[in-house]
């Protein structure tokens, strides 16, 4: 598997520590092609960090890059990415119900 970062930004927390976010791009290559997740890193000032990732969430490029560039923006942490990925499941979900009622 490959990782790729491709957003990092840095927030204060209300200890007035500076915390460090990596966001990045997981590239897995199959026979069947390719598919692509998220992960997303936090380093505090002390030097721990903290990571969660979640394979195989998408499989387009694209869209996991679009993904991973709204976790950016939102600040988000790994605690909080397992949820924010259900939540982006369930909305791909609902949009894909939603274009076969309508066709």
């Amino acid at each position: 598997m490959e990782k790729m970062k491709l957003y990092t930004k840095s927030f204060t927390n209300e200890e007035n520590a500076v915390n460090q976010l990596e966001y990045s791009l997981l590239v897995r290559s199959a026979e069947q092609g390719r598919n692509y997740g998220v992960a997303v890193q936090k380093t505090d000032s002390a030097g721990i960090q903290e990571e969660e990732c979640v394979e195989g969430l998408c499989e387009s490029r694209e869209e996991a890059e679009d993904f991973l560039f709204r976790l950016a923006e939102g600040l988000a942490l790994p605690v909080e990415l397992m949820a924010l990925c259900d939540d982006y499941i369930f909305e791909k979900e609902e949009e894909n119900t939603l274009e076969q009622a309508a066709s």
